[in-house]
């Protein structure tokens, strides 16, 4: 339906409808331009606010906002986040190797076993070292049950830098950390093979 203005000019709804739009915006810079010194009197909050969000449009519509926004700190992310973003991973039927062997790295009950047996494998060697010298049968059994702890924990160990190394093979050798105990676990498997079993 065509509406006619002054001087007879003939104007299409969406003409008219794109007139008063831009009659409104100019009227809302018009209004900006005089607040260009003032403070805004209202929070994002209150504009989301549904209590107060229809108060505020009832009144100055207008009216200056002032937008808080901080970024969010999401913190580190890890490798397995990474992994599950990309596309291959989300359409696959199963996760890759990988991101199952980051998982188990990342479970706290996975990290307190490795702490403890850190410090359980320190225990086996002190006492090793006591026993090395005596020649007492009775300590025979003992000695074994030592030597078996050392080679299950040793077995964890490698365990342990085989899932780092299927869960990023690169990223293992850039921790200095990881170098350390790569180079540990292997001077301990060493130690392990030049002693004989039982004396």
């Amino acid at each position: 339906m065509a509406t006619y203005h002054q001087e007879g000019q003939m104007q299409l709804p969406r003409a008219d409808a794109f007139h008063s739009h831009l009659i409104n915006t100019f009227s809302l810079m018009e209004h900006l331009q005089g607040l260009s010194q003032a403070v805004p009197r209202h929070t994002i909050r209150e504009l989301l606010d549904p209590s107060r969000q229809k108060k505020l449009m009832l009144g100055d519509q207008h009216q200056l906002v002032h937008f808080s926004i901080k970024p969010q700190r999401v913190g580190r992310i890890l490798h397995a986040q990474r992994l599950l973003s990309r596309l291959h991973v989300r359409c696959s039927q199963r996760p890759p190797l990988s991101l199952w062997a980051g998982w188990v790295l990342e479970c706290p009950l996975f990290k307190n076993f490795i702490i403890f047996l850190i410090f359980l494998n320190m225990i086996v060697l002190m006492v090793e070292i006591e026993l090395l010298e005596s020649t007492n049968t009775k300590l025979w059994p003992l000695k074994l049950t030592l030597e078996v702890a050392a080679w299950f924990i040793l077995f964890i160990f490698i365990l342990e830098i085989l899932l780092k190394w299927l869960s990023n093979f690169s990223l293992f050798w850039k921790s200095a950390w990881n170098v350390f105990d790569f180079v540990v676990t292997m001077l301990v498997r060493i130690e392990i093979l030049r002693v004989p079993l039982v004396g």
